[in-house]
């Protein structure tokens, strides 16, 4: 296969690393962006782990007879206040 003047033309461009990049109404280099992405990352990783053992412990402390006299409680107090 040979290559065309085109083939030729297009293999002596230099394409250089994206310089800089709008991001959040901001413009950063990209060094800064990426540090910006793993960041994020990351802290969205320690909010997911932290609601989910937030969740477990909720669970843990709540059992099905205790939400049961909560319900209860709540209507009898529902239940007084239409009486007045």
């Amino acid at each position: 296969m040979r290559l065309t003047k085109r083939d030729k033309a297009l293999t002596r461009i230099d394409i250089s690393p994206v310089q800089s990049i709008y991001f959040q109404g901001k413009r950063y280099t990209y060094k800064q962006y990426l540090k910006i992405r793993r960041k994020n990352t990351e802290d969205s990783l320690d909010t997911e782990k932290l609601a989910q053992k937030n969740h477990n412990e909720l669970l843990e402390n709540h059992s099905r007879e205790q939400r049961v006299d909560i319900v209860i409680e709540n209507y009898n107090e529902w239940k007084n206040s239409r009486k007045s």
